[in-house]
């Protein structure tokens, strides 16, 4: 039986909002609805996946509001016989784009409402291709589930896996371990650039972190042969002394990278995937995940990931519609993906 537990038109959400006060702001400027599973850009698209008839295609191709109601429905789920919070619009499931129902699992009561919310407060009119991004993390952290759950029907079928972008776990895994070469809080500049105030930074911000880093994977690695950890270290590349050249890390660090991956739930590992693509940081994804361990905010892993462009712009100015836009993206994408990332605690 259906059991609507919530309607737009009922309750007041921001008092429901934990401790997300950067929602809002985060919300109007948050990523386009054709990266709900893929990166493939808004446009016309004859491929299976966009021709299925869900709430999400329709809404992709007209871009305006045509649904009177949105409420949260309680309902069992047939493949396991758990609860799950689906989403719907006059009474109709909302569907991913790989056509899965878009629910959640009923400890992500908090993002549930706010599924509900980001649509309920679409415009009438036209809608801006950023105004989803809560729904894009949840569609893919679904479609993805749903397709690694069946790996016969996806190795068999090249355009399902094209869409999801991988084969199984571990291509997802090495694609992010590549970040961890280039990290960007593994990466200092020139002490003499603008004036030395980036470098000084660099070294106040990045190093005592990536001390952190280093011991929080350090047990994710191999053992030595007393049964001890083996230490993780993470190299850096330091522009005063190594100039331009690329930087790798070892393979014991990559090992336990891996680790640390395998050991995350599939929606962690998306939750994970959107902040180090974002950040263009490894480092910043471990923070995000870990934020209460590392006592840091989305605020300050925004400040992290792009430490380099705060100096610069401050030194000659943001180019208008280029590092304002960039800037809210990063924030956007970053509050988004700790916002999915969020469980309510046990009681």
């Amino acid at each position: 039986m259906y059991r609507p537990i919530l309607s737009s038109s009922k309750r007041n959400l921001s008092k429901l909002l934990f401790t997300t006060s950067n929602y809002n702001a985060a919300r109007s400027n948050l990523i386009s609805i054709r990266y709900m599973a893929t990166s493939t850009p808004l446009g016309v698209d004859t491929s299976i996946e966009n021709n299925l008839k869900t709430e999400t295609n329709k809404l992709s191709k007209t871009l305006s509001k045509f649904w009177e109601k949105v409420e949260i429905i309680n309902e069992n789920d047939p493949k396991n016989g758990k609860h799950k919070l689906t989403i719907t619009l006059d009474s109709k499931p909302i569907k991913t784009l790989l056509g899965n129902k878009l629910q959640v699992d009923t400890d992500r009561e908090y993002l549930a409402l706010m599924l509900l919310n980001e649509w309920s407060t679409l415009p009438s009119l036209k809608i801006k291709s950023h105004s989803l991004p809560l729904t894009s993390i949840v569609s893919r952290c679904i479609d993805l589930e749903n397709a690694l759950n069946d790996l016969d029907l996806l190795n068999s079928d090249p355009e399902l896996a094209a869409k999801i972008g991988c084969k199984d776990r571990s291509t997802i895994s090495n694609l992010l371990l590549r970040y961890l070469d280039t990290d960007t809080l593994l990466c200092f500049s020139p002490k003499k650039d603008l004036d030395g105030a980036l470098r000084t930074e660099q070294d106040e911000l990045y190093l005592p972190i990536i001390k952190k880093i280093e011991q929080f994977l350090t047990p994710y690695g191999p053992e030595k042969a007393s049964g001890e950890k083996e230490k993780v270290h993470l190299e850096i590349l330091d522009a005063e002394v190594h100039g331009l050249r690329g930087n790798q890390q070892n393979e014991l660090t990559k090992k336990a990278a891996t680790n640390f991956m395998n050991q995350l739930s599939l929606w962690d590992l998306v939750v994970f995937e959107k902040t180090v693509l974002t950040t263009k940081s490894f480092i910043c994804g471990i923070l995000l995940l870990k934020s209460n361990e590392f006592g840091v905010d989305m605020e300050t892993i925004a400040k992290l990931s792009t430490l380099e462009t705060i100096h610069q712009t401050a030194r000659w100015g943001e180019v208008e519609d280029t590092h304002d836009v960039a800037k809210r993206d990063i924030r956007r994408n970053i509050n988004a993906a700790a916002i999915v990332a969020y469980k309510e605690p046990n009681v």
